[in-house]
């Protein structure tokens, strides 16, 4: 079994990566093949004032971790040999948490979206990666749901024919979290390299058309850049994608649209935790093949179990367990970045342009 160490106690890190790691536990040590050893230890500098936060659900105490201030503290529970880091901190800080981790000799990492916060950050991980030998997965359980693999098979599958258009659209209220922490620099940060993952993974390599950023607006003042997020791709394989995040909406909303030639494939993954069902609509146009009785691309409206965070989780200890953790993985999430990296710079000359 592995031991998770996750450095940053966040939203992300406490919120998502300790509860889903106690999930995984459960799970694997009930199918008799146990995959994780806790309890997990939670590494953050505020560790004093997290512990005396009490016992919410989505507090580190809450979820039974032995929590330290320092890396240094870690290694008095932990062998890097036997570990998994999870870096569950803001991007800008990702690299240099990489490479302390290395430095102490963990080898074995679970990265949260996105991997860099610039092209000179990436290279300069992408070379750690090697010249340390660093088993580095990022977090994309969007393209490892299972809603995905059926979005996968439509669009390889060729019953609806070719696909020509993705529109991505995740929108959710988040004022409170962006009023209170500053770990992302604007909107395209926080949902887009979900969404973007997804695209490039559905249909390939793109360029960037454009990218936009808008300011979130509320009593308590205003946040530039942390509104929502336009991003238009160009794929080499002639599709267009449109991602959309509004973050200052009213109602939460995470769908793709996929238009084919032949048909019109709507995705709805899971709003949050407190659900884990996904939603398939495969409507096919007057004439077009409606696909198999019971497989996916049976035209209707499909739903399913899908709690991806945990089976992502558990596709990694089995891949850091057998040495192939970031085979299939890692690629993806360099070329998601690179992407992201390019919005971001798009956006930023587009600000400026807009603010003379």
């Amino acid at each position: 079994m592995l031991k998770p160490l996750v450095v940053g106690l966040g939203r992300s890190g406490s919120g998502l990566h300790l509860r889903t790691l106690s999930r995984l536990a459960g799970r694997t040590a009930a199918a008799g093949a146990p995959l994780v050893s806790l309890p997990a230890v939670g590494c953050d500098p505020r560790a004093g004032a997290l512990r005396a936060a009490g016992q919410g659900p989505d507090s580190p105490a809450g979820t039974g971790a032995t929590v330290v201030a320092s890396l240094e503290q870690a290694l008095a529970h932990v062998d890097p040999a036997h570990t998994v880091a999870h870096v569950c901190t803001p991007p800008a800080l990702r690299h240099a948490v990489v490479a302390e981790l290395a430095g102490h000799g963990f080898r074995r990492m679970i990265v949260e979206k996105p991997l860099a916060a610039s092209l000179d950050e990436l290279d300069a991980l992408i070379r750690l990666r090697d010249q340390a030998g660093l088993d580095l997965v990022t977090v994309s359980h969007w393209t490892g749901s299972r809603l995905a693999a059926r979005l996968r098979r439509l669009v390889r599958g060729g019953r609806l024919g070719a696909l020509r258009r993705i529109t991505v659209d995740q929108h959710k209220p988040r004022f409170h979290r962006s009023l209170v922490t500053r770990g992302h620099r604007t909107a395209l940060d926080v949902e887009i390299p979900h969404s973007l993952a997804l695209a490039l993974d559905l249909a390939g390599p793109a360029t960037l058309r454009t990218a936009h950023c808008w300011d979130l607006r509320c009593e308590e003042g205003e946040l530039p850049g942390m509104g929502g997020a336009h991003v238009e791709l160009d794929h080499h394989s002639g599709v267009s994608t449109l991602l959309r995040s509004d973050l200052g909406a009213p109602v939460r909303q995470r769908s793709v649209v996929c238009e084919f030639e032949n048909g019109t494939v709507t995705a709805h993954f899971p709003l949050s935790e407190d659900d884990d069902h996904a939603q398939l609509v495969v409507a096919p146009f007057a004439g077009g093949a409606p696909g198999p009785a019971g497989a996916p691309e049976e035209a209707g409206h499909h739903v399913f179990r899908d709690d991806a965070l945990t089976d992502f989780l558990e596709d990694a200890y089995r891949g850091f367990a057998s040495g192939t953790a970031d085979a299939g993985n890692f690629p993806l999430a360099r070329e998601t970045t690179r992407l992201l990296c390019a919005a971001r710079e798009h956006a930023a000359l587009a600000a400026c342009a807009g603010s003379r």
